[in-house]
């Protein structure tokens, strides 16, 4: 059994080198928990990203504090979560007290290189994922598929149908196909995952209704329940945590636009969830530290409460062969979604010339064919941006 301090560790490390949004996060994640440390198969962490991207609220997030809650229950998810949040809400934070709206050019260079690095990362998980999930010819056309439809229909509506469509197609032809009985230790690690699913589902109606009250008894803190809110309804990630937030007016009235969008423009540039744009406007509310503190927590629970909620059960239920065909469905649509993802916001506005290029084909070469630890690789990158693009 893994000791909480190893989980955080491990956590915040990768929370200190993981740029490149949602998509990359789940890259990191696969080398780490599948490939180098083999905390969980291919096949169950496919499922989980599978859960996750189903949930309401940071998809990525909530897979890393599944695999914590795989290894200590739901403390482990704690800490899984507060280790991989914690850079970035600092950074997050710092930037807001500092009132920071442009990097130098020689950080832009050096975050360029992260950012190419993510391109690899991403590209690699995929692949992986490819080699264990395509079965047949009609496993490739649905992972085509949903990546074609996904880019032509962008939004996390059109999305959330999406997979919905793969889940049909699952349940009518892969039911008697895909998935030899796996076994998975999930719920085993908690012996009270039934009492630990209904008291988070309360949580989750009752936090919200509090939060509800105390905006109308207390206008001035009617922000509280919109960061709520936003946790609790976004589906596609990070990047649509934006437009939601961008619509609130108990946000909006203090927030500039300027400085909302300079926010999100840092929340892409630095590694760990692009949620903790939360932290930032905490801070920018009037709040100071402790506002963004209080608004990471919030923008984060009502999806870790939705997960405990649903996890045991979840487990409960994979070994039914109905919704395993389901499943497999949602799988292979969840690969082509994260296809299209590596496109339109990872390569898109990324990889923009010959150099970049180059320095992607190095990082592969160095990451996936020397296999060099991340964190060299890491390195590697942050150099080559500043001297290829720092002027």
């Amino acid at each position: 059994m893994r000791s909480l301090f190893s989980i955080f560790s491990i956590f915040f490390r990768l929370g200190c080198w993981s740029f490149g949004g949602p998509v990359a996060h789940l890259g990191y994640f696969q080398r780490e928990f599948v490939d180098k440390r083999q905390w969980l198969s291919e096949q169950e962490y496919l499922e989980l990203i599978a859960l996750c991207n189903f949930l309401p609220g940071p998809a990525s997030s909530q897979t890393g504090m599944a695999i914590g809650y795989q290894q200590r229950g739901v403390l482990g998810s704690l800490v899984a979560f507060a280790g991989f949040t914690l850079p970035s809400m600092l950074l997050m934070i710092a930037f807001a007290l500092l009132m920071t709206t442009q990097l130098s050019n020689d950080l832009e260079a050096i975050l360029h290189g992260f950012k190419l690095l993510a391109v690899v990362v991403v590209a690699d998980a995929i692949l992986k994922m490819l080699r264990v999930s395509i079965k047949s010819h009609w496993h490739s056309a649905l992972v085509a598929g949903t990546a074609i439809a996904v880019l032509l229909l962008p939004g996390a509506a059109a999305q959330l149908i999406i997979l919905l469509f793969a889940a049909w197609l699952g349940y009518l032809f892969m039911q008697p196909k895909i998935y030899n009985q796996t076994h998975s230790d999930l719920s085993e690690k908690s012996t009270s995952g039934a009492k630990v699913s209904q008291m988070a589902a309360i949580a989750f109606v009752a936090g919200w209704a509090l939060l509800l009250v105390a905006s109308w008894l207390l206008p001035s803190t009617a922000w509280l329940e919109s960061i709520y809110r936003v946790g609790a309804t976004v589906f596609g990630g990070g990047h649509v945590v934006l437009p939601l937030l961008s619509a609130e007016q108990s946000i909006t009235s203090t927030v500039m636009a300027s400085e909302l969008l300079a926010g999100y423009s840092i929340a892409q540039a630095i590694p760990g969830p692009m949620f903790t744009l939360a932290s930032y406007l905490g801070v920018m509310l009037g709040s100071g530290v402790l506002g963004g503190v209080i608004a990471t927590i919030l923008i984060f629970l009502p999806g870790w409460l939705l997960l405990l909620a649903v996890l045991p059960h979840w487990e409960n239920l994979r070994s039914n062969r109905t919704l395993r065909g389901i499943l497999g469905g949602v799988q292979l649509g969840v690969i082509g979604l994260l296809a299209a993802t590596l496109y339109s916001f990872v390569w898109v506005g990324t990889v923009n010339g010959a150099m970049d290029m180059a320095v992607v084909v190095g990082l592969w070469w160095l990451l996936c064919s020397l296999k060099w630890p991340v964190w060299r690789v890491v390195l590697v990158a942050g150099v080559s941006g500043f001297v290829a693009f720092a002027g």
